[in-house]
């Protein structure tokens, strides 16, 4: 681990990206739903709370782009980077479970594949298997990022409805969430076992 690996443009994004969480919490945190004469505090702490989570949101995508332009990337980029969004999208949705706008067994199941995969993901580094993220995962990532953006603001604005948006988006999310993991573990007992196959050969 050299300093140019700590530090950096890059880092420094995702960095930024970490101590958003607290943020987002705090505001979230802040909301009292059933305190009718706290409803424009409620409103402002809960679009508050989206817009500090979208700010996080792109500088991800700033992140990702200056490192791949740049060259940047590193294995500890690599390890910092997909962890920054596990803190953020747990944390975002471990709140919400509390405000009752996600259904509690959503989340357990959405942070158990993470964690999961999270796993599996050391157990091949360690073994010196490569296991890229799927596209699949890809996307999951993005409509779960729209979907907790969506379900934060929650609030109606202009006719829109961001709760049954963010709760439409949030099902989709799941589905794409268990078929994206059950794919990734059949691919880490696959490349095991095909490992093992090789050693013995």
């Amino acid at each position: 681990m050299t300093p140019d690996q700590l530090l950096g443009i890059a880092n420094y994004l995702t960095y930024a990206r970490i101590a958003m969480v607290p943020v987002v919490v705090l505001f979230l945190m802040g909301i009292q739903p059933f305190r009718i004469d706290r409803h424009s505090l409620n409103v402002f702490l809960s679009w508050s709370a989206m817009t500090f989570f979208v700010i996080a949101q792109i500088s991800d995508v700033i992140d990702g782009i200056y490192a791949r332009k740049y060259g940047v990337t590193g294995s500890f980029g690599k390890f910092l980077d997909p962890l920054a969004d596990k803190l953020l999208s747990t944390a975002a949705l471990i709140m919400l479970v509390s405000l009752e706008r996600v259904a509690p067994w959503i989340a357990i199941l959405l942070i158990a594949r993470e964690i999961t995969i999270t796993g599996l993901r050391g157990i091949a580094a360690s073994e010196g298997l490569e296991m890229a993220a799927s596209d699949w995962g890809k996307k999951k990532t993005i409509v779960l990022s729209v979907a907790l953006g969506a379900l934060m603001a929650h609030y109606p604005f202009w006719g829109i409805d961001p709760q049954a948006l963010g709760t439409i988006l949030l099902w989709v999310t799941l589905v794409v969430s268990m078929g994206s993991g059950a794919h990734y573990v059949w691919t880490f007992f696959r490349a095991v076992m095909e490992g093992q196959s090789k050693n013995q050969t």
